[in-house]
């Protein structure tokens, strides 16, 4: 390459943990690669920096960003400190090497740089191999010496319950559990509260804190319920430790859609039990003691007066005047909407929030009355409709730059779904991986076009007939009161934005009423499917 019409790069650089992110060796990724281009005549125009993102995979957010910028002008190359800085696998590295070069942009790789000859290229290809090979022989080395060391008694990258030590392996030695007295002791009388005294885990939480005992991390003054679930379920504390119980797999179904995940393995699967390693541990409470502990738990979770289920009409949309969402919670027959930053934080008394709870039922009970009563006020929401349609010119512009933004995102999956067809194409990537993640586009894809759909099926601004609207709203109220109490809740989502609670005995209702199956921006709510006509009320509460 002719350094001296080498002018403006990229620079792409990447670490793998957040570890090597915080320690800060990708500054000196940094540096070598601007010393480089110091020494080389070259600007580096632009940096994408991947902090404690995987090589494994291609999904990583900026290399995403490099490879779409590719023809902007910015920069007609691209610099590397090494191949694995680019991927860890071989197929994803020529992949990408072959998509930079196709369109006319320079890769240099500061070590092992990329021949410029095919036989010298297929060489290196070689090595590659042979280093991927490698890599994959030292891991299942890794893993064999793993399973041996457990099935001899050692306790393999454990971290110890609470009330244990970890011992770690240094040379023969190590590799054990050791009791922690004064934690130990605490164990103990966790579990004699629950088997012996009947205690719930919430009841356990409020007697630690009381007591001034801290979970093991420090980062917070009370423990949390999941906590001391796992603790009365670990089989550690009657003297039976397992190694390889769990395997890392991707979510089935995530809680929530990302498109970039720096683990893709990121729940949890047991293994069936005949797998599993049993270590003995130092034990801390006998057999019985734990199974005691275990049948009052079934049994509080059956008759719990906690369990006793109230359907919350208004779940969801309930907002506390200090910030945070009001949730249900309540026992037996009295049931609240609670802040959710006192609740979350029991027994610690905070000062974020000064509001007490609101009685559900009544907040449910007339949430719904007025919404009905609401409806049946056709002069109002008639004059509503008469506002929207002044204010409508300046949401036409508003739904326009929105439309011009799905049809953007529309393209750029175009290009996504291009680029994997030729990934499976030139066989770099499984038809398994091709197809879950064609499904993942074509989900998207669905859904843009979705919306697309609902602009161009606007109606006219003429077309609006003000003399339907009173129809609707008889539809809509006679919908509503005579919905059975399984609807409601679906109604409510549909029809109410947020309710904001301060005081006991107020509370101030943000609604919504769809009367055009459209998709408009109307007063301060945001677009959405339905064109909205927004009605703010106010409910007291006693």
């Amino acid at each position: 390459m002719d350094e001296l019409k080498l002018k403006k790069v990229a620079a792409y650089c990447r670490v793998s943990t957040e570890k090597q992110a915080d320690e800060q060796t990708i500054d000196v990724q940094k540096r070598f690669l601007q010393e480089w281009a110091d020494a080389n005549n070259a600007t580096i125009t632009q940096w994408y920096l991947d902090d404690g993102w995987s090589g494994d995979t291609l999904d990583r957010p900026e290399l995403d960003n490099l490879r779409s910028e590719v023809g902007s002008g910015v920069w007609d190359a691209v610099v590397f400190i090494d191949r694995d800085r680019l991927a860890r696998t071989l197929s994803y590295q020529e992949y990408v090497i072959r998509e930079l070069l196709e369109k006319t942009i320079d890769v240099i790789f500061l070590n092992n740089p990329l021949a410029e000859d095919r036989q010298t290229r297929v060489l290196q290809q070689m090595y590659g191999i042979v280093a991927e090979m490698e890599r994959i022989n030292i891991a299942e080395r890794m893993r064999k010496g793993k399973i041996h060391k457990a099935k001899s008694g050692k306790l393999i990258g454990h971290q110890a319950p609470y009330g244990y030590k970890y011992q770690l392996i240094m040379g023969t030695e190590g590799g054990f559990f050791t009791v922690c007295e004064p934690e130990a002791e605490i164990v103990r009388m966790i579990f004699h509260w629950v088997a012996d005294e009947g205690y719930s885990m919430r009841r356990v939480v409020k007697e630690l804190y009381e007591l001034g005992i801290k979970p093991p991390k420090g980062r917070r003054d009370s423990w949390p319920k999941s906590s001391i679930a796992r603790m009365l379920n670990r089989e550690d504390y009657i003297g039976i430790s397992y190694y390889n119980r769990r395997e890392a797999v991707a979510p089935r179904n995530p809680i929530k859609f990302e498109k970039y995940r720096r683990v893709k393995k990121s729940s949890r699967r047991k293994r069936p039990r005949d797998e599993w390693i049993a270590i003995p541990v130092p034990r801390i409470i006998d057999d019985d003691l734990f199974h005691r502990a275990k049948q009052r738990m079934l049994e509080n979770f059956l008759y719990g007066k906690r369990n006793k289920q109230y359907e919350y009409l208004l779940t969801g949309k309930v907002m506390c005047a200090c910030g945070a969402k009001r949730v249900g919670d309540g026992v037996r027959e009295h049931h609240y909407y609670r802040c959710a930053a006192r609740i979350y934080n029991y027994p610690v008394v905070t000062d974020k929030c000064k509001y007490e709870g609101v009685n559900a039922e009544i907040l449910d009970a007339m949430t719904w009355n007025k919404l009905l009563e609401l409806l049946s006020q056709k002069s109002l929401i008639k004059s509503q409709a008469q506002k929207w349609g002044e204010k409508q010119g300046k949401t036409v512009d508003k739904s326009k730059e929105g439309l011009t933004r799905l049809k953007s995102a529309l393209e750029k999956l175009t290009d996504e779904e291009k680029r994997y067809t030729r990934a499976f194409a030139s066989k770099l990537i499984e038809f398994e991986h091709y197809k879950n993640e064609m499904q993942e586009v074509k989900a998207k894809r669905e859904a843009i076009e979705s919306e697309i759909k609902n602009f161009d099926e606007r109606v006219p601004d003429e077309a609006v007939n003000l003399d339907s609207f009173e129809d609707i709203c008889d539809t809509l109220y006679h919908t509503l009161k005579y919905a059975p109490a399984s609807d409601r809740q679906e109604h409510i989502r549909n029809l109410i934005v947020s309710i904001y609670v301060g005081e006991r005995r107020s509370a101030l209702v943000n609604g919504r009423i769809p009367l055009l199956a459209q998709a408009q921006n109307v007063g301060y709510e945001p677009i959405s499917r339905n064109r909205r006509l927004t009605q703010r009320w106010k409910v007291d509460v006693v």
